[in-house]
């Protein structure tokens, strides 16, 4: 049992019968709408491709492509982001060359995502 099931636990010891079933049916409703939203997403969502702008900066592809592949989890993809990122500001590696590793990276991550729907 992880501390979220303890804690729950303890707050319903606390509770009368009324109050118990109230929590039990509130619990039920909110994973009866959990197996709803799940049904709706059996299909991948497909990225809305920016265009890539004039002069564009690192920073600004990483939130071009974060609204290009808005389906895809940013957290995930933080330390890969942030590897490039610095490779480009702590490296010097050029901005064009880190932009087309982005590319790939939010492809690849995409790519993945799409995979779980098979």
């Amino acid at each position: 049992m992880n501390s979220f099931e303890r804690r729950l636990l303890r707050v319903a010891r606390k509770l009368d019968d009324a109050q118990r079933e109230q929590l039990q049916l509130f619990a039920e409703f909110l994973a009866s709408r959990r197996r709803d939203t799940v049904a709706v997403a059996q299909a991948p969502e497909m990225p809305s491709l920016l265009p890539a702008r004039e002069g564009e900066t690192v920073v600004g592809a990483i939130k071009r492509l974060r609204e290009s592949y808005a389906m895809l989890d940013a957290k995930a993809m933080l330390n890969e982001t942030a590897a490039l990122m610095s490779r480009h500001v702590v490296g010097g590696a050029p901005a064009a060359e880190v932009i087309a590793q982005l590319e790939v990276l939010f492809a690849e991550h995409y790519q993945r995502y799409r995979q779980t729907f098979e």
